[in-house]
């Protein structure tokens, strides 16, 4: 279990792993046991805690105590009141945003669609709408594929054209960074340089560690959970 965040003594912000088994949200193989047991390894009160459907877009949502534990069509949420918030990866990137001064928190689930449509960026925006301080965001991407794994093809090149970049041609395929596209857009929204931390994990490359969507292809997807709350 991934911890961030670890000099906060007022905000839980973690992630699972492969050995806490599958966190899978929604759908026939929805798994109620494992996620009932990280939630209680990490003394969460499973009902103060509220899920992004996800869409792999870019929409970020404010919630508070009265919103629906699930919440369709968000892939990033924003609170600052008394509540954990959740989102499950496989590859995509967990996004953990905190104003410790201001008690404002965020998490975003961003896949390459949300983060060419600037899902950090929406995030911070609904920060700001409930008092929290540009200079005082910090973020952490948390483990996701990197640019060594994620290859993408010509049909889709065109998305990135913002960012040149992030894209590395190698032995005739064709990369992209999704992390330095999230950075560099933390760093147009102003966030300090020093305030943006990564765990420098790749999913992919840990067979052991992660489940990765594109490594394993699975028929039954398998995935982690990223949750941040502020106790």
């Amino acid at each position: 279990m991934f911890k961030f965040f670890k000099d906060k003594k007022n905000i839980l912000a973690v992630m699972s792993e492969k050995k806490d088994g599958s966190m899978k949200l929604l759908g026939d193989d929805f798994n109620n046991e494992n996620r009932s047991k990280f939630f209680k390894k990490n003394k969460i009160n499973k009902r103060k805690v509220i899920s992004a459907g996800m869409i792999h877009g870019n929409k970020a949502v404010i919630v508070t105590s009265k919103s629906p534990q699930i919440i369709p069509g968000a892939d990033a949420l924003v609170s600052k009141d008394d509540l954990f918030l959740a989102i499950t990866i496989a590859d995509c990137v967990p996004v953990y945003f905190y104003d410790e001064k201001n008690k404002v928190i965020g998490l975003a689930h961003a896949g390459w669609r949300g983060i060419i449509g600037d899902i950090a960026g929406n995030t911070l925006r609904e920060m700001l709408k409930l008092g929290a301080k540009t200079e005082k965001i910090k973020v952490v991407l948390g483990p996701g594929i990197r640019k060594c794994h994620f290859e993408i093809k010509e049909d889709i090149l065109d998305n990135f054209k913002k960012y040149p970049q992030a894209i590395i041609l190698k032995e005739d395929k064709i990369f992209a960074d999704l992390f330095g596209i999230i950075k560099k857009q933390l760093l147009n929204f102003e966030i300090k340089e020093e305030n943006i931390f990564e765990s420098g994990e790749c999913t992919f490359e840990n067979k052991e560690k992660f489940f990765s969507y594109r490594r394993d292809k699975p028929e039954v997807v398998e995935v982690m959970m990223a949750v941040i709350g502020i106790r």
